[in-house]
């Protein structure tokens, strides 16, 4: 199972999602040896772009709005799904 937490303190969802997005991608490209963690995560984040609607998500629990400091990860389980906790609630967005 993979977890990434994610910091909404500052923007919603989308841009976090974004940011980390980004941020594994940059770890994957410069990393002279293949991290199997970090591709994962990779994978994870850009399931979680393509499919989700974060327009939805955002109308339907304000905590993903950003600015308030909520418990957030990004999960991903062993069957594949991508899986959103939200302060404790798993929550299935696809």
């Amino acid at each position: 199972m993979i977890r990434i937490p994610l910091d909404l303190s500052s923007h919603c969802i989308q841009t976090e999602t974004r940011r980390q997005y980004n941020r594994q991608l940059s770890i994957c490209l410069k990393s002279p040896e293949r991290d199997n963690d970090a591709e994962k995560k990779l994978v994870l984040l850009k399931t979680a772009l393509e499919t989700w609607d974060f327009s939805k998500l955002r109308a339907e629990h304000t905590a993903l709005c950003g600015g308030r400091p909520h418990a957030v990860s990004l999960v991903g389980d062993d069957s594949g799904r991508c899986l959103l906790v939200l302060d404790g609630l798993t929550l299935d967005p696809g």
